[in-house]
């Protein structure tokens, strides 16, 4: 589904809403444990100041992840991403919650994720994207692909495309 350059812009120049997942496309997708903590992963500066910027920019910037860490809560927390939902078995759930409560429509809205159970998410949004990484599957239904890997710039990508091509309100 990926589209040229001229789609893409339209799409994203109306976003109000920007929704990521964590695992996979905040980090590498990888997890250490650390005695007497827990599990952690490891997450970009760059990926954060994009997110910075989208928030600066006006754009709320949301996280939906089926998984659920310490590390993960105080990365969101840290960025003053204020709309968070952590374990989620059904994120088209979560994201229909979001939407009542930010009062916008599917279009206006971008999702980043990674995995096969992102599809329907990814699908119901009027901007999707996923990093190198993601499998075919998931590549091939998302309207862009970043150049860079998860947990290394792919979101600073998608959020710096974004802010390239939005139409300022």
């Amino acid at each position: 589904m990926n589209q040229d350059l001229e789609s893409l812009k339209a799409r994203v120049s109306g976003l109000s809403v920007m929704i990521f997942d964590i695992d996979g496309t905040l980090t590498d997708g990888r997890i250490f444990w650390v005695p007497n903590s827990g599990w952690t992963q490891m997450y970009s500066v760059r990926d954060g100041m994009g997110i910075k910027r989208l928030q600066e920019a006006g754009i709320e910037v949301a996280a939906i992840s089926g998984g659920d860490s310490l590390s993960a809560q105080m990365r969101m927390q840290s960025l003053g991403i204020k709309h968070v939902h952590f374990g989620s078995q059904d994120k088209v759930a979560h994201f229909e919650t979001l939407l009542e409560l930010l009062k916008v429509t599917p279009e206006r809205c971008g999702y980043m994720g990674d995995e096969l159970v992102d599809l329907p998410l990814l699908q119901a949004v009027g901007f999707s994207a996923a990093p190198p990484e993601a499998p075919d599957e998931v590549r091939s239904r998302v309207h862009y692909v970043a150049q860079r890997a998860a947990g290394f710039g792919a979101a600073r990508e998608v959020c710096e495309f974004i802010l390239r091509h939005r139409r300022v309100p």
